[in-house]
């Protein structure tokens, strides 16, 4: 068999690290600069007219958090969520502490909110015996407690001993968490704080708000400029990793929403919190540009977004409501963590690996493509669907050649590494090296995805397993028994609210981390209803409740779907394609195998012609 792809093989990147997203379009003189950008970059489309519990483009990684890695959270109360919704997923985020008369396991050891980067970079020292503040115990009703942790505990310390044996404890499991740890997800809060002058340890509160009391020949307050806090984040991270021997660690910075509570500076409270967020995201933001191991997620841009219209803070406008801070872990989980779909699990009834054969048959002959061919290739995509739109995507219009990428060959899954590969890279699995060879999709501009689970089969697949046929057969022990309905109910529509919405989560990531200009899915067909009466049995066809079916399919995808993005979904005509019973016609199937759900190229025409109907609408490149 000849080979249809040209040979472009790369070393495998490591699962957990996407490529660098892509440089800038350059511009030809006399071109607007602004003309090529993505919609994210403009305000109107990115933001005024973007849902702002997804913001497409808001942010790209340069690594994924894994299942594997041991992950240590520190700094200002919002990174307690980052820690609770981590744990909660069954990450890797020991608590190395003690956990004797404590009040929570907020973050990765018992010290509490750590504000500042200084003070961060003090308590880095002390675990490596270089650092050591001047006042060890401030004096209670009931005892003693620690001025570097004053709200840790449910009760106080009965003695200063006790106190500081429970701090060299607490310093060791300190130790500890930075040895061991991979991934520091640290939350810039505050550039405010309160310093004891004769050693200059900083305070995580004001003395004399929980503890201690204010005394100016002692105590002085400290807010820090844009190039202190640089300098300690450089020194943070040098300072542990001396402590591990040199031994490399990644660094995940945030921002915290949280407005000042109080100033203590000269400013009215509302400029002296613009002031300290300001200078920590700019700090954040030139840091992470600087470092490739450091990297700077959005969440202080997720919940002051004016899109929201002030909708994720409580009514005193400072505390984040709750559902807010879902939506900003739910979107960092979305892109910041590895799951089991980035690891390479092919979800259900998108590959159809039991229709291989229908793939290789089609694609038995080389690419032919006629007329002139155009520098710019198509990128097709598709599960074995694929094979009744080879034809249609050769023939297309503008005389561009065509990648096609065969998702039951693939290995890894596209789908599955959209993070990572950004379906730009593709490798056929071991043992098809006569038939495939792997290649590269770099200077594609238009992706066409085929089936996958949407629409189609993909219906008939939530009800069950649907196999491959083979003589013999009996195509109801090979397809699933689906319920006859009359009518379209709530309850129908919600039991395909999962695999709809899987098809959106799809298309969303496609949007967020693919650059191409445009992208279409185009819906699985349905099968012919002669193959439905054998799958599916008489009685089901003859009630006609598939039409029900598809409608509460589509309702469910509707709504999961909300705003229209990038990806065009594109369903096929059915009130032209179909019998009464809802199935496709007879004269549509693609092999005379009385099991075969597949649908010949004809089936496509309507769908292919939207296609290129957009296109021509669409300044090249294509």
């Amino acid at each position: 068999m000849r080979r249809i792809f040209e040979r472009l093989r790369k070393p495998e990147k490591p699962a957990q690290t996407p490529p660098a997203p892509p440089p800038a379009a350059r511009t030809q003189i006399g071109q607007n600069p602004y003309d090529a950008l993505p919609a994210d970059r403009f305000w109107r489309s990115g933001v005024q007219q973007s849902d702002p519990a997804v913001m497409p483009g808001i942010h790209s990684p340069k690594f994924l958090i894994t299942a594997d890695d041991t992950i240590v959270t520190m700094g200002s109360c919002f990174a307690q969520h980052i820690a609770n919704w981590l744990r909660a997923r069954n990450f890797n985020v020991p608590f190395y502490d003690t956990t004797d008369h404590i009040r929570a396991k907020s973050f990765s050891a018992n010290y509490g909110n750590v504000y500042t980067v200084r003070q961060a970079v003090q308590l880095v020292q002390e675990a490596r015996g270089m650092w050591r503040c001047s006042e060890p115990a401030w004096p209670v009703d009931g005892g003693f407690v620690d001025p570097l942790r004053p709200a840790q505990f449910n009760t106080p310390f009965p003695s200063e001993a006790r106190l500081q044996a429970a701090r060299t404890d607490h310093l060791k499991a300190v130790h500890t968490a930075l040895s061991q740890l991979d991934v520091l997800v640290f939350t810039l809060g505050l550039t405010e704080a309160w310093r004891v002058i004769a050693c200059g340890s900083i305070l995580p509160m004001a003395p004399g708000v929980i503890a201690g009391q204010i005394d100016d020949n002692r105590h002085e307050f400290v807010n820090f400029r844009y190039n202190e806090v640089l300098a300690d984040l450089c020194a943070l991270h040098e300072g542990i990793l001396a402590l591990r021997g040199g031994r490399a660690f990644r660094m995940l910075l945030t921002v915290s929403p949280v407005p000042l509570t109080a100033t203590a500076s000269q400013n009215h409270v509302l400029s002296a919190s613009t002031y300290s967020k300001s200078v920590l995201r700019a700090v954040a933001g030139d840091f992470c540009a600087d470092h490739p191991f450091a990297d700077y997620f959005p969440s202080f841009e997720l919940v002051n977004n004016p899109a929201a219209k002030s909708a994720h803070f409580e009514d005193n406008l400072r505390s984040v409501k709750p559902d807010a801070v879902a939506m900003v872990m739910s979107c960092f989980e979305r892109l910041c963590l590895q799951s089991a779909e980035d690891s390479g699990v092919t979800s259900a009834g998108i590959g159809d690996v039991d229709c291989e054969d229908a793939l290789l048959d089609a694609f038995a002959t080389p690419a032919v493509i006629s007329g002139k061919v155009d520098n710019t290739p198509l990128l097709v995509v598709g599960n074995s669907h694929l094979a009744g739109a080879r034809t249609h995507a050769e023939g297309n219009p503008f005389g561009q050649a065509v990648q096609f990428a065969m998702l039951n060959f693939l290995k890894p899954d596209p789908f599955a590494t959209i993070k990572q590969r950004r379906f730009r890279e593709f490798s056929f699995r071991a043992g098809l090296d006569d038939k495939f060879a792997d290649f590269t999709a770099k200077d594609a501009r238009t992706l066409i995805i085929v089936g996958c689970g949407f629409m189609g089969d993909g219906i008939v697949r939530v009800h069950g397993e649907l196999r491959a046929g083979a003589p013999g057969c009996d195509g109801r022990k090979i397809s699933p028994t689906m319920p006859i309905v009359s009518s379209v109910t709530d309850a129908l529509v919600k039991t395909y609210a999962k695999s709809a919405g899987a098809i959106v989560q799809y298309a969303r990531k496609i949007e967020e981390f693919c650059d191409f200009d445009q992208v279409f899915w185009i819906a699985s067909p349905d099968m012919t209803e002669a193959v439905a009466r054998f799958r599916l049995g008489d009685e089901f066809v003859d009630s006609a409740a598939f039409p029900h079916h598809r409608a509460a399919y589509l309702a469910a995808f509707q709504k999961a779907l909300g705003t229209a993005g990038k990806v065009r979904f594109v369903c096929h005509p059915t009130d032209s394609l179909s019998e009464a019973s809802g199935f496709s016609k007879n004269v549509y199937a693609a092999h005379r195998n009385i099991w075969d759900i597949h649908c010949n190229a004809s089936y496509f025409d309507a769908a292919f012609e939207q296609v290129w109907r957009e296109l021509r609408a669409t300044p090249a490149p294509r």
